[in-house]
């Protein structure tokens, strides 16, 4: 599919026009660049809020693959449209918020509602797009994934200028437009998944749709480099700012870097449909990979451009991977368990993600160079073994051959006919 029908498809369609209008909505979270400052307005420690945000993660390793459970069972519209509504109510008590306990309620709900959105949303989008589903995939979430990135700019440079006038502006300008993105997703079409096989309960539904992870070595990898390898492109926020500082980068400047590097992600994500229909989806993935080794390998460099351009790349390679990752996890998972399956491997990429930051958090304490360092071999590694994967996968398809049978059980299962360049 062509990038402007890719587009034109998000905006046309009435089951992606709402959620499309709602992921603007989530870009524009005003309060970020102060969310600390504001915490600590309202008598909130630094250990208080990362407190907070560790109550956040709990919240939704506990809810995520119950929440995926439910949608496979019921009108996923309904569990979207939960999740929406949460985030709403998180983010109208964070806005009201005056102490601890209310703030703790604040992240746990607000957790709640990423759990119901992480697989499920990617699950209504894929199955929404029909038989196109896996030729038009990348481009509709680069469409998307650009439409947040760019409300995240906006949303970052006119939270700082609310706050200047008034520190509590942000949060409740965040609150409004929460609201309005609940509003929006009410108009969803319905979607309850179909299933061909006999019934199933829920607890037989988790296990089979389980072991379809832990047997597929491509959804194993997407779990890994969508979850666990996030939490190591995330660090390059905290790395970059010692990193920055021994290098002299102007303070005033790294809000002003910071936006730019989102701006060039918006615009890579926005093409990712044609990158994908130049490369495939196995070169794909790993050009984003490697513009991530590239540019923690460049931040080792002690001098501001290395630094800088090392940052921009890395911003980029974290964003480019989605489009990729969400279209080859959908197209191994059978409809009637996709949503089950994607948070299932959500939850095991934030367990592994979990074990993986403390070691980052040691290593910068005692060099951050160093940790960069360490970080660009670990990311060449992983991109590196997406390489066989991706080989082995795509052979199988070619020779018909299905390690998978329940693949072929859903409306979007595997198609043996495939080309070997398809993926």
């Amino acid at each position: 599919m062509k990038l402007d029908t890719a587009a034109s498809r998000v905006w046309k369609d009435r089951s992606l026009l709402p959620i499309a209008v709602a992921t603007i909505a989530a870009g524009l979270s005003f309060y970020v660049p102060v969310s600390a400052l504001f915490l600590t307005s309202r008598g909130l420690s630094l250990g208080n809020i990362f407190l907070l945000e560790s109550i956040l993660l709990a919240s939704i390793l506990i809810s995520e693959v119950p929440a995926g459970i439910v949608a496979d069972r019921v009108d996923r519209r309904w569990v979207i449209l939960s999740g929406f509504v949460f985030n709403a109510v998180a983010e109208v008590l964070f806005a009201l918020g005056d102490s601890f306990g209310m703030f703790a309620v604040s992240f746990f709900i607000s957790g709640l509602g990423i759990a119901m959105l992480t697989g499920v949303q990617d699950a209504y989008i894929y199955d929404s797009l029909g038989e196109e589903a896996d030729e038009v995939s990348v481009g509709v979430w680069g469409h998307l994934s650009a439409l947040e990135l760019g409300a995240g700019v906006i949303g970052s440079v006119a939270g700082g200028v609310m706050a200047a006038r008034d520190i509590s502006l942000p949060a409740t300008a965040a609150a409004g437009v929460a609201i309005v993105a609940a509003v929006v997703v009410m108009f969803l079409p319905g979607q309850r998944p179909s299933n061909d096989e006999e019934p199933e309960t829920s607890w037989s539904g988790l296990r089979r749709g389980a072991g379809l992870l832990f047997t597929n070595p491509i959804l194993l990898y997407t779990a890994v480099a969508s979850s666990a390898v996030f939490v190591i492109f995330n660090a390059v926020f905290t790395l970059n700012q010692p990193l920055f500082q021994t290098t002299d980068v102007p303070v005033a400047l790294w809000g002003v870097i910071g936006g730019g590097a989102q701006l060039v992600a918006a615009l890579y994500n926005h093409f990712a449909g044609s990158v994908v229909d130049r490369l495939g989806r196995r070169n794909g993935l790993l050009l984003a990979m490697g513009y991530g080794a590239g540019g923690f390998g460049l931040m080792v460099i002690p001098h501001p451009v290395a630094v800088v351009a090392g940052f921009v790349l890395v911003v980029l390679g974290m964003h480019a991977r989605g489009p990729i990752t969400r279209a080859v996890a959908n197209k191994v998972i059978p409809s009637h368990r996709r949503a089950t399956v994607l948070n299932v491997a959500s939850t095991v990429g934030s367990v592994v993600g979990i074990a993986v930051n403390p070691l980052i958090g040691w290593g910068a304490e005692r060099s951050p160079g160093a940790t960069v360092g360490v970080i660009a071999i670990v990311l060449a590694l992983m991109a590196a073994s997406w390489i066989p994967i991706a080989d082995r996968y795509l052979d199988e398809e070619q020779a018909g051959e299905d390690r998978q049978p329940e693949a072929d059980t859903g409306p979007q299962g595997l198609d043996d006919e495939r080309e070997k360049g398809a993926l």
